[in-house]
């Protein structure tokens, strides 16, 4: 009997009831010998492994999750079976996922960073809200740097490209400087996915990064541990600063107001973790921000619109009036996405600004010198359609001319007359 047979033995007879004496007496061995089989477990016999026919392309597809660990993997398993992979694309995706989760693991621990390294940004939600006296969706930017968790919040009625971009510049200013580089949920105004599979930040996002000088990431899928930071501050702000809005006639002003005056609070508070403060630790993170540039980015949309026939643009039925000269012409209006400013570009490369009136009030704005030169113009126009309407004057012709038949006593009468009127002129 070998040794693994004994030992099994000797965990059977102990599980009936034996003595490691009455054990040791029926297997013929001595007692340390069974004290050793109890207390070592059985080993599991070696099973031969078979190579997978995902073996050869398993460097290819770590390099292709070295650079996207999200990259899609209907394309990974196109791109292999080019490559000469005939197995089953469920083995393949098998690999991926266990490819993935050494990558997300390790991603984890790298996003503890270091001083002026990273802040990370997402959005949340607070539904419809009844705010400045309109029923309105509500949302808050949210951005938290890395290392000293310092927080910035702001409320918005809108989460597009434009509301995005305008608030990392508050932000900015509000920390005082930029991170190295910015972690952003799976925001479709951030990245987009090509279409060879690869999620790639927007144009407009690259030129603003550009900008100031950051690099753009994005949050590994479905691994919320890798924006940990910025997703435990939404949640406290939906936990503890929204609440005291309870009751309260929102305005998004005094919001912003508010959540400000609540981050100061919340930032003097000890983290566990560290034992201090994010103020405290902000002080040290401070000095490791590039400095915030002078000139802004222009984060305004701009919008083509045609002027009318009576020399307006209209935008959220509100029409503002435009010099006549650009009736029939494109211009282009440039809104800043957090306030009613807005700049009106005309063809001829001058432009105004003005204060945009408030949405849905079907309002004519008029402008200083509009309708005096529309007036003008509506003159000149009528004159011009005047001259075109009258026909010109033509002498008749010979064929034109009326004729009547005289009889020849009416001469006779004419000629007695005219006699009459020289005798007595004599």
């Amino acid at each position: 009997m070998d040794k693994e047979h004994r030992m099994l033995e000797a965990r059977i007879l102990q599980r009936q009831g034996k003595t490691q004496t009455e054990i040791a007496s029926a297997l013929g061995v001595c007692e340390r010998t069974v004290r050793n089989h109890l207390k070592n477990k059985p080993e599991k016999k070696k099973q031969s492994r078979r190579g997978s026919r995902v073996d050869p392309h398993k460097p290819l597809i770590e390099s292709i999750l070295e650079k996207d660990s999200s990259y899609n993997g209907e394309l990974i398993f196109e791109r292999i079976r080019k490559l000469g992979y005939e197995g089953q694309i469920s083995v393949m995706k098998d690999y991926v996922a266990k490819v993935r989760r050494k990558l997300e693991s390790k991603a984890v621990v790298r996003f503890e960073t270091e001083p002026g390294r990273q802040a990370q940004v997402d959005w949340k939600e607070f539904g419809t809200q009844l705010v400045d006296g309109k029923v309105r969706k509500l949302y808050a930017f949210v951005m938290v740097l890395g290392y000293s968790r310092k927080t910035f919040v702001w409320f918005t009625t809108s989460m597009d490209q434009a509301t995005l971009l305008a608030c990392h510049i508050l932000a900015f200013k509000y920390f005082g400087g930029v991170t190295a580089e910015i972690l952003y949920d799976n925001m479709r105004t951030a990245f987009s996915c090509g279409a060879d599979g690869v999620w790639q930040a927007t144009r407009r996002l690259l030129a603003f990064a550009a900008h100031y000088g950051f690099t753009p990431l994005r949050c590994r899928v479905r691994r919320p541990e890798t924006k940990g930071k910025v997703e435990r501050t939404v949640g406290y702000l939906d936990n503890n600063f929204w609440p005291r809005m309870e009751g309260i006639d929102l305005s998004l002003s005094q919001l912003n107001q508010d959540v400000l005056a609540w981050i100061d609070y919340v930032s003097a508070k000890p983290l566990r973790d560290f034992g201090m403060s994010r103020t405290e630790r902000f002080e040290s993170e401070r000095a490791h921000l590039t400095p915030v540039r002078e000139a802004d980015f222009d984060v305004r949309d701009a919008i083509p619109l045609k002027v009318s026939r009576e020399a307006r643009i209209t935008w959220r039925t509100n029409r503002y009036s435009v010099p006549a000269a650009y009736i029939g012409e494109m211009v282009c209006l440039m809104i800043h996405p957090l306030h009613a400013q807005a700049k009106l570009s005309l063809p001829n490369g001058q432009s105004r600004t003005f204060t945009l009136a408030e949405d849905g009030m079907r309002q004519n704005v008029d402008f200083p010198g509009d309708y005096e030169l529309l007036r003008r113009q509506w003159g000149e126009d009528r004159v011009l359609v005047a001259r075109q309407r009258i026909p010109k004057r033509r002498s008749k012709t010979k064929s034109e001319v009326d004729v009547q038949a005289v009889s020849a006593s009416v001469y006779e009468d004419i000629s007695r007359a005219m006699a009459a009127s020289v005798g007595a002129m004599a």
